[in-house]
């Protein structure tokens, strides 16, 4: 039986990747038995609080009923689980960050990079490798954060719905629910740009770590490098929309601008505005409007999704040929020459 290998030109499977794997895995830092209990139970318990929110929302919508008392029996867990996943995407960032700022950096502090670039591996296979190895080391942690990130969107949802409900009764408006469907997309899409962030972090890191010869330069310059690749995209989107000009479009191409720049601020809160929207109520403020109990699928806020998780390929794909480009003038062997060894 064939098993499924993913493409070894993007993601290899080579000896720096193992070698790199196994120094991040074996250098963890080891806690005592009871901070691990400790860290396991609160851990676990945020995935049970997440699970319930998300598939409490997603009864009530297949069901048609208000999801708001699940927050009114929770409280106030649901906001310690905002807070919760919020510091635990930002710790796991910098922990990738650093994780991958010294894979490179490591090898010059320890004396070993003249050896490695002797052997004639070439600059991509010890830049891919490297931040391939961070990657492995980091996806379990990041399929936490994704769960997490699911649960808290929709505890904020079912907030939302409280808010709603009391507001459609006390103006005798309509109250809608977010589609099934939507939520299951929101929820698939959520665990992608979670991962897109940890390739993000680990290629920012690399990038970092190819030009220092120390690992606190490395890893600073690895936090300046996620910062500027994620924000400058966004501050020039905000500069063209802020222009006079942009209000005289035409509907349609403003729809299309609109699209394009809730894509590229994704980028700086990794899609968490975006994701949340369709996960929120309806709410139809008079009753000429048409009623359905579900919120309308929207499309605009899935294109922009789709956009933005291109845009993190483009920026993953940026940052490692940077960082290739940056071990080249640190003498390792340039793409384009024949190597003089190969790896297993």
């Amino acid at each position: 039986m064939t098993s499924f290998r993913l493409p070894s030109a993007i993601f290899p499977d080579n000896a720096i990747t193992r070698a790199e794997h196994t120094y991040q895995t074996r250098s963890a830092r080891k806690f005592r038995t009871w901070r691990r209990w400790i860290n396991r139970t609160v851990m676990w318990l945020a995935i049970a609080l997440s699970l319930i929110h998300f598939l409490g929302l997603l009864v009530a919508s297949l069901t048609l009923r208000d999801p708001s008392p699940i927050t009114r029996l929770l409280n106030p867990l649901p906001n310690l689980l905002l807070l919760f996943a919020s510091f635990y995407h930002l710790y796991l960032m910098f922990q990738t960050i650093v994780l991958s700022s010294n894979s490179i950096t490591r090898e010059k502090e320890f004396q070993t990079w003249e050896l490695l670039v002797l052997t004639g591996i070439n600059a991509r296979q010890i830049v891919r490798g490297k931040w391939w190895a961070t990657v492995q080391r980091q996806v379990p942690y990041y399929l936490r954060l994704a769960v997490l990130r699911i649960g808290a969107t929709a505890a904020l949802a079912i907030s939302f719905a409280a808010i709603f409900s009391y507001r459609s009764n006390y103006y005798q408006s309509q109250f809608q629910l977010p589609h099934p469907l939507t939520l299951v997309i929101a929820a698939l899409l959520a665990v992608a740009f979670t991962f897109a962030n940890l390739a993000l972090s680990a290629a920012c890191g690399v990038m970092g770590s190819a030009v220092s010869k120390r690992s606190t330069f490395a890893i600073a310059r690895g936090i300046a490098n996620q910062i500027v690749i994620s924000c400058v995209p966004a501050l020039v989107v905000f500069f063209v929309i802020t222009r006079p000009y942009f209000y005289t479009i035409s509907s349609p191409y403003r729809s299309i601008y609109t699209t394009l720049t809730s894509a590229i601020f994704s980028l700086v809160d990794n899609g968490v505005n975006l994701l949340a929207s369709p996960m929120y109520p309806g709410y139809l403020y008079n009753d000429t409007q048409v009623y359905t109990p579900y919120a309308p699928i929207a499309v605009d806020w899935m294109i922009a999704a789709v956009i933005c998780l291109a845009l993190y390929v483009l920026l993953i794909w940026f940052a490692l040929w940077r960082a290739e480009k940056r071990t080249v003038s640190a003498l390792a062997t340039p793409v384009d020459s024949k190597p003089r060894i190969q790896l297993p």
